[in-house]
């Protein structure tokens, strides 16, 4: 049988149908396809196809390697990884990596692997992980560990195979979870959610080895997949000094279940379940069979239960849920998350942190949604200017478990080593990365000058709100006023502060919180924070403008670029689209303010601004010091002499 897929970067409903008859797979839906694939098919009969396909023989000596201890390199020449051995890579991770995607993608396409005729090699290579994965030891260390048992371990993780009746739990989970759980009682539960974008937690928790059940009982349009756990696999660090001290990929495949549909899952590690939705807003229904229940908040009628369950700690995962941003926590961090002397109950943590996690950060970045507030300067803007404003309605998530880079990494879910705190600064921090633009960013600054101000704008929101101390970060505008001043003693004041280099992310920072504080010092904003909200609005319509030649021709007036052709408009370099971006929001003149602190721009783009005759923004440094600035942007301007 041949198959020739034709749809190119996506994949048909059909496509599964048709290649899943042969035995075959490809991305899921909304995946490329084969748009990059590089294989050729340019035998002249079957014989030299079969002869050149190796996939089957590479699969066939890595398992015979795992066998015998008979790789030609050793796991203690990886240093940081394993990417320099190329052996390592055509012995091992090559076929590996095969095998890992044929194994799950059989899982998400529910294929009862081991009530169904043939899959005899499929079959056996679950099995062989499954033995390996008994034999698992943690920690382990490159350094210590032999190359046999470091690689059967790297196996059995990856070949993790849900869709069945018999999965054995792993008798070592390392510092995941324990792995006995003869104290609990499996129970039931029917659970009802609104659907939200892009997962949302069940509340129950997948006990390891325990086959449990889940039938959808709704009728919703809406599709809906169960998955176990939340960790990206590079939260696991093998190559690291004993690092390897828990599975790697520990979330489970996402396998869609429909209305009426009842799947039966077991996976050796457990974990809290998860349900990922298409869209939102639709209500639907589960019921689980044979699962526990682990620490879970979800409103303040689960006070009492979330609390005993904590204090009983018979569970290694605890979950708070709030209707924007999930806490998915192991448990210790947990219990010193409630022991937040800001936040004296679940109850309070949760508000804190739909207000803290979810509205103010969003607010900043110019979005409207629910639980966002509307405020005038940024809603009246955008309206005075003919702008949309972005809509945000997803769920985001934290693990508050192992960072997958740094101490803390952002995605969604962002993953950190510290308990989360609706007010740390590392959780805005890194929700914050999600938000930024690189645009926003002046030539050679530092990537974080665009992350903090939504942790630092929160924060000050919080010492309105409550009158403690928001704890911001210190930022080097004592340094800076001093490099000004050192900088108009001077023969050229602008040469002496670009030769300054001040593109550091904290620099960068404190550079655009002055701006703020001379829109909010000069009148045109209320609060000078709002610069940035303006600026993302902006943004998002200067993309939808530089679309087509028609869309920009429509929209270059609003923007302030009347004297931009679209292929001008879409060359604009940071400092130029900046200089006007941060011109056009605030109504006022920045160029003199950015000469001042050595920040250049083009004469194309200085005649573009000059044309709309703002009011100037006074070149003058505003007197903040350290971390007041997060007690307000309302400071004096101290004017430099010349």
């Amino acid at each position: 049988m041949l198959y020739v897929h034709q749809d190119s970067w996506n994949v048909s409903d059909f496509t599964p149908t048709v290649l899943g008859s042969m035995g075959f797979y490809m991305q899921p839906k909304g995946g490329p396809g084969n748009y990059f694939s590089q294989d050729q098919a340019q035998w002249d009969n079957y014989q030299a196809m079969q002869a050149g396909s190796n996939s089957v023989t590479a699969v066939y000596q890595m398992v015979r390697r795992l066998q015998e201890d008979d790789f030609s390199f050793d796991i203690n020449d990886c240093v940081d990884n394993c990417d320099a051995i190329e052996t390592f890579t055509s012995e091992f991770n090559s076929p590996l990596t095969l095998t890992k995607n044929l194994v799950n993608q059989l899982d998400k396409n529910k294929t009862q692997l081991f009530s169904s005729e043939g899959f005899e090699l499929e079959k056996l290579l679950v099995l062989l992980a499954d033995k390996y994965r008994q034999e698992i030891v943690y920690p382990m260390d490159t350094s210590i560990t032999s190359t046999r048992d470091f690689l059967r371990a790297m196996f059995a993780d990856a070949i993790v195979y849900s869709h069945r009746d018999i999965n054995a739990a792993q008798a070592d989970l390392g510092n995941f979870s324990r792995s006995d759980f003869s104290h609990i009682t499996p129970t039931s539960k029917i659970i009802n959610l609104n659907s939200k974008r892009s997962f949302r937690s069940a509340g129950v928790y997948a006990l390891p080895g325990t086959s449990f059940k889940v039938t959808r009982l709704d009728t919703s349009e809406v599709t809906t997949k169960i998955f176990i756990n939340t960790q990206r696999s590079g939260s696991t660090h093998e190559f690291e000094n004993n690092g390897y001290s828990r599975p790697k990929y520990l979330q489970s495949q996402h396998i869609e279940i429909k209305t009426g549909e009842t799947l039966t899952l077991t996976h050796p590690y457990g974990g809290p379940v998860q349900i990922e939705f298409s869209n939102n807003d639709l209500p639907v229904q589960f019921e689980f069979t044979n699962i526990g229940l682990h620490p879970y908040w979800n409103g303040s009628e689960d006070d009492e239960a979330f609390t005993r369950a904590l204090d009983a700690g018979d569970f290694d995962w605890a979950e708070l849920i709030t209707p924007g941003f999930e806490v998915h926590s192991q448990l210790t961090k947990m219990r010193e998350s409630m022991a937040n002397d800001n936040f004296a109950s679940a109850k309070a943590i949760s508000d804190a942190t739909m207000r803290y996690v979810h509205n103010f950060p969003h607010v900043l970045a110019g979005f409207q949604g629910p639980s966002i507030d509307v405020v005038p300067e940024i809603h009246d803007f955008a309206q005075s200017k003919g702008y949309s404003i972005d809509t945000i309605d997803m769920v985001k998530h934290m693990n508050a478990d192992q960072a997958t880079c740094g101490y803390g990494c952002s995605g969604n879910p962002y993953d950190a080593y510290w308990n989360f705190n609706p007010v740390g600064h590392g959780d805005i921090h890194e929700l914050g990365h999600g938000l930024e633009k690189g645009r926003f960013r002046f030539a050679g600054w530092e990537g974080h000058a665009s992350t903090n101000p939504y942790s630092y704008y929160t924060k000050s929101q919080f010492y309105k709100d409550t009158g403690r101390d928001p704890d911001c970060q210190s930022l080097p505008f004592d340094d800076l006023l001093q490099t000004l001043q050192d900088s108009r003693l001077s023969e050229n004041p602008f040469a002496f502060m670009q030769s300054a280099d001040l593109t550091g992310w904290n620099q960068g920072v404190a550079i655009y919180i002055q701006m703020m504080m001379a829109a909010q010092h000069q009148g045109v904003l209320e609060d000078g924070w709002h610069l940035l909200a303006r600026l993302h609005i902006f943004e998002r319509e200067f993309n939808r403008a530089i679309k087509s030649d028609e869309a920009w021709l429509e929209k270059r007036d609003s923007l302030g670029l009347s004297l931009y052709d679209l292929a001008s408009a879409k060359a604009l370099n940071n400092n130029d689209w900046l200089t006007l971006g941060i011109s056009w929001v605030t109504g006022l003149d920045y160029r003199g303010f950015l000469t001042l602190w050595g920040l250049d721009y083009s004469p194309e783009i200085a005649i573009q601004v000059q044309q709309h005759a703002l009011e100037a923004a006074a070149p003058q440094f505003y007197q903040a010091s350290g971390n007041d600035y997060c007690y307000g942007l309302d400071k004096a301007p101290l004017v430099l002499t010349p």
